[in-house]
């Protein structure tokens, strides 16, 4: 055999004999891990897991020092910073780029191939507005006409598909950007939609995502325990004045559904007792507003009514420091301390003996003739007085939440849009906002991704106008499907 042929040959050898070890390497390595996982306590399995894989090897090397080395391959690259793992998004989308060294006198025919390395980088690209055209062909076959049909808009004379109105919806009543904000936005990304056709768009989807409301508050009021809390907006009147106008929420503690009423603005108990059936059957958690104590009356005999202790605690922090003040926030603190540090079947039993005190500590400042009428520790005696029995209600069980900021936090929604938006319009734009905050809140406090929702939903509504009402049930955030 020549030295030529030699040299053909050991480079074939060589070729086959790294692609073996890189085969087994990653072999040996899965094993590894595998193992590992499966029983990391066992000393036979530590001895394992000390395996050493073969070596990195240089970039650049020559068929002789192959051999000399003994073909050894790469090792998979050692984690850094400080042995965290990196997180891996695996539900995005995917592009691959080979990458070829940039060496001048590198030449792909000539080299051997012996390995890769993937290097990821996470790429943002703008989102763009798509002018998808639909061409409809018409065909005849015989005495008959075949035409083609483009998908449903969700309106009438309309060329916007429901992603957009998903989008507009999403960073206006989830992210709470105010339109104008939104417009200036996808004009950077070079969509240019005048703020009347933006206005428009978001006022016909919330009239399509009406059809749900009665089904959400259907779906509410079968929970045998609700919350309900107000806020306040600002509203724009006809002539251009502003006022306050009122939203008020009922929350499902069971499936996790919030519905935002507005009626006219008003804060009177009508707005409650037109929502809430006489005949209801359950627990109802509220604030000490005086239109909530019409559930502890005949209006409603089958309802309790319960309390909330961060509202009575809240009115002693705010006297500030006063020894008085701080005894009562003690108790209160008291029963939260009961239910993280004792089981659930003593939380009854230390409750009231904390309740006992709370009362009779109540009665105290009340007595107290150095106390005056108007003195705020007074009038917050007065309050937490007023609401002891809706406390008890929710320390004889179990299953209660000693206070209201279940509904509390998505009442936030509402504040965020008061400071970047200012004001609703109209008293219609609010009621738009009640109906779109509904669905919109409710899909975060289950975990939907709010633009696929309103993109499939809006699109469902539009298709199907005579849905049954298990059907619509069905499009609720706690029910839907894409």
């Amino acid at each position: 055999m020549t030295d030529k042929e030699l040299v053909v040959f050991l480079r074939a050898q060589n070729t086959k004999l790294i692609s073996t070890i890189e085969e087994l390497t990653k072999e040996l390595a899965a094993l590894k891990e595998a193992i590992l996982e499966k029983d990391k306590g066992a000393e036979k399995l530590k001895r394992l897991a000390t395996i050493n894989l073969p070596k990195k090897t240089e970039k650049r090397q020559n068929t002789s020092s192959f051999l000399e080395n003994k073909l050894q391959a790469p090792t998979p690259k050692e984690r850094g910073n400080n042995g965290a793992k990196r997180k891996v998004y695996d539900n995005i989308e995917e592009f691959v780029e080979e990458v070829l060294p940039s060496d001048a006198s590198f030449d792909e025919k000539a080299a051997v191939y012996l390995f890769h390395r993937d290097v990821i980088r996470y790429e943002y690209i703008p989102p763009r507005l798509i002018k998808h055209i639909y061409r409809c062909k018409k065909y005849r076959m015989g005495d008959d006409f075949f035409e083609g049909n483009a998908p449903i808009a969700p309106f009438l004379n309309s060329n916007f598909d429901s992603s957009l109105l998903a989008h507009l919806i999403q960073q206006r009543y989830v992210y709470g950007l105010p339109v104008e904000r939104i417009m200036k936005y996808l004009n950077e990304m070079g969509v240019d939609i005048p703020k009347a056709t933006t206005h428009g768009l978001i006022e016909k989807s919330a009239e399509l995502l009406d059809r749900l409301m009665p089904v959400l508050k259907d779906t509410i009021l079968e929970d045998a325990y609700i919350h309900f809390d107000e806020t306040y907006h600002t509203i724009l009147g006809s002539d251009k004045g502003s006022r306050k106008g009122y939203f008020w929420s009922a929350f499902s503690h069971q499936n996790n559904l919030i519905q935002f009423i507005y009626e006219n603005g008003s804060r009177s108990k009508t707005v409650f007792t037109n929502y809430l059936p006489n005949d209801y059957q359950g627990a109802v958690q509220t604030d000490g507003y005086s239109s909530y104590k019409v559930l502890e009356g005949w209006d409603y005999p089958k309802a309790i009514r319960l309390g909330c202790v961060q509202h009575c605690k809240r009115k002693f922090i705010e006297i500030g420091e006063q020894t008085q003040a701080q005894e009562v926030i003690d108790l209160y603190n008291e029963f939260y301390s009961i239910r993280k540090k004792k089981p659930k079947e003593k939380w009854k039993q230390d409750s009231l003996k904390v309740y006992k005190k709370l009362e009779k500590k109540l009665r105290e400042i009340e007595r107290d003739p150095e106390v005056l009428p108007n003195h705020i520790l007074s009038k917050a005696t007065a309050y937490c007085l007023n609401e002891l029995e809706s406390i008890y209600n929710i320390i004889i069980s179990t299953s209660y939440d000693l206070d209201n900021n279940i509904i509390e936090r998505p009442m936030r929604y509402i504040s965020i849009s008061r400071r970047n938006s200012l004001f609703c319009g109209s008293n219609a734009g609010a009621r738009r906002t009640a109906i779109l905050y509904s669905l919109a809140v409710s899909c975060r406090l289950n975990n939907v991704n709010t633009f696929s929702y309103f993109k499939d939903v809006i699109q469902r509504l539009a298709e199907s106008p005579t849905m049954t009402h298990e059907q619509m049930r069905s499009l609720l955030p706690d029910r839907w499907a894409e």
